[in-house]
């Protein structure tokens, strides 16, 4: 991404993108990666769904910019989207279905500077726990968590993309820290 294109905000690029700009779309491509995939894979729960909710939705979003009406941020309609997809990557893996390679240039997009051997250990040790516990809570109550806690959206951004009202949005979230935190004390009932 250029410096000239880092510094657009979202609906410059979108415009710009939407005229056929190429730059501008790769820049909101760049910008969005690694948020969605991060999101899919704590969403989904595995690597490879989470390539694949990725690639569906930077695909979906490619083809479906000319209908984005701007009514809310660039970010809740992409994050709208792998929600959807994830949901299905969820039921095509409940029912045993095949998945498709993430294509080759979206992954560079991704992809991150090489971490250590150790490092990749660590992270994958305390990743596997954490997908674990994760996996444990209702997709409701971990989509409210990983949207408020990992994403960092305020309470009403994640009710807006959840399509609930706040209060039960709060609710979602409080269960599924307390539910989070339990397992991951390794005992039930633990209060602060």
């Amino acid at each position: 991404m250029t410096q000239r294109a880092k510094g657009r905000s979202d609906a410059v690029l979108v415009s710009a993108a939407r005229r056929g700009d190429r730059e501008a779309l790769e820049a909101l491509l760049a910008r969005y990666s690694s948020p969605v995939y991060r999101f899919g894979l704590r969403l989904c729960g595995s690597e490879d769904a989470a390539r694949e909710v990725l690639q569906e939705t930077l695909v979906t979003a490619f083809r479906g910019l000319h209908a984005f009406r701007g009514q809310a941020r660039l970010s809740t309609w992409l994050y709208q989207v792998a929600r959807s997809h994830c949901s299905r990557e969820r039921r095509k893996e409940a029912r045993g279905g095949v998945r498709v390679p993430l294509d080759a240039s979206v992954a560079r997009q991704v992809a991150s500077p090489e971490p250590s051997f150790d490092d990749v250990a660590h992270a994958r040790g305390l990743g596997a726990v954490l997908r674990e516990a994760l996996g444990t809570l209702s997709a409701s109550d971990r989509e409210a968590l990983l949207l408020r806690d990992v994403e960092g959206l305020s309470a009403e951004e994640a009710a807006r993309r959840t399509g609930i009202d706040v209060r039960a949005h709060k609710s979602r979230l409080h269960r599924a820290r307390m539910r989070l935190r339990e397992k991951l004390s390794g005992t039930s009932g633990v209060r602060d």
